[in-house]
């Protein structure tokens, strides 16, 4: 048992409010890897209703804070929250407040746990709120970005002075795919010299299954996705018919939730294939590696895909996958390597990739291996976590270095 362990305060505004709660969930994975490696860990997110102030996960102690009477808090858990704030005035006063709650918690926090570092998801809000705790004790500051801040900020350039700021503000500064790199070097708001790539991490249900050789292939197209306009499952359905048009008697599960379900079911309505694509909802991570199991192709059809997670737990469990060319998908799926790319948003090349692979079960098994073989390598919690550890230790070292220098100035300058 480590005697002195790293003690480390995160930051994130979208955090798992139970132990099955598919929102936010990688970063509990992340948190109880590092709370494996012995490091103590700390997490600032907001409340919601019925979650308590306090609570361990395990090995991970939460702490929530309020920020709004309880019938006011809606920025948190229900949406994109920079797409909630953007829309109505309320919204935005209520973010005033959200940032001011979350300062005053993490800085008490800082305090109360002795935390060495700080650790920010999203570069906003909580990246903004770990850069003025940090410049107020001093303490290191890693940033990470998922996508949607960066997709904000693209868009949003009134943020860029902010963004700016935050990450001056870091010491590290880390991206879940060479695409989110791209795109954040791109808007020149941060120092190429300080941003890595680093994945976050697989539900361990996934790492762990164990794939079948001699698998039982059906007819079966899966996705798992939040349903937005962002992630084009339109373009899905329509491959679908296409598909059917050509007498291949294929069906379609959707798993996910979001804004789009009622407009995409009524799409599904309109192409007459109501009995062929079935919409499940929102499932807890621990069902999900039966149906990407049960799959014969694991399709993610999004544009300007952050990371795309879905494809690494989908390889994991045997699944051959099918993504847009676009976004941080490639850093997955290696075209004809660990799986197949099609042009975004277009269905009939979609449908070409999906109809290669159920018609070639000897090609969709080499891709399964291939890229479970290449997720393992990259996605599971013990890598990654082993990643920010060794980055905590780097800026550990070198906070104590300045302090000893500082130090031994003060004591030339008194001699």
């Amino acid at each position: 048992m480590n005697e002195n362990p790293l003690r480390l305060l995160m930051l994130a505004h979208v955090f798992p409010r139970a132990l099955d709660d598919s929102m936010g969930a990688f970063l509990l994975h992340l948190a109880d890897a590092l709370a494996a490696r012995g490091v103590q860990v700390n997490v600032i997110a907001p409340s919601a209703a019925r979650l308590v102030a306090a609570e361990m996960f395990g090995r991970v102690r939460v702490q929530r804070f309020r920020y709004a009477p309880a019938r006011w808090e809606r920025l948190a858990y229900t949406g994109t929250m920079h797409e909630l704030v953007a829309h109505g005035v309320v919204n935005k006063f209520l973010f005033v407040f959200f940032n001011m709650a979350f300062f005053f918690k993490a800085w008490l926090s800082v305090r109360a746990c002795r935390a060495q570092i700080l650790h920010a998801h999203w570069w906003l809000p909580g990246g903004l709120v770990g850069a003025v705790v940090s410049l107020l004790t001093r303490l290191p500051l890693v940033v990470t970005t998922h996508g949607t801040d960066v997709e904000m900020l693209r868009r949003a350039r009134w943020a860029t002075p902010l963004a700016r700021f935050v990450f001056a503000r870091a010491r590290a500064i880390t991206c879940g795919s060479t695409y989110l790199r791209e795109q954040l070097l791109a808007l020149h708001v941060a120092d190429a010299g300080r941003v890595s790539v680093i994945p976050m991490p697989v539900s361990p249900e996934f790492s762990s299954h164990k794939l079948k050789v001699n698998r039982q292939w059906s007819d079966l197209i899966l996705t798992v996705a939040r349903l937005t306009a962002q992630k084009s499952l339109d373009t899905l359905i329509d491959a679908l018919a296409i598909l059917r048009g050509r007498g291949l008697d294929t069906r379609l599960e959707i798993i996910g939730d979001g804004p789009e379900r009622t407009a995409l079911e009524q799409y599904a309505r309109d192409l007459h294939l109501q009995g062929r694509v079935e919409f499940l909802g929102e499932l807890p991570p621990k069902d999900l590696p039966a149906h990407y199991a049960a799959c014969a192709v694991f399709v993610l059809p999004s544009v300007r895909e952050g990371m795309g997670l879905v494809l690494a737990e989908a390889l994991l469990c045997g699944a051959p996958v099918v993504a847009a060319n676009f976004g941080g998908v490639t850093d997955i799926v290696r075209d004809g390597e660990t799986g197949l790319l099609f042009p975004a948003r277009d269905a009939r090349a979609l449908a070409v990739a999906i109809e290669r692979l159920l018609d070639d079960r000897a090609l969709a098994m080499r891709l399964a291996v291939n890229g479970a073989a290449r997720a393992r390598e990259r996605f599971t919690r013990e890598r990654v976590a082993a990643q920010f550890a060794e980055i905590y230790g780097v800026l550990l070292n070198l906070a104590l270095v300045n302090v000893k220098g500082a130090d031994g100035r003060g004591e030339a300058r008194k001699s």
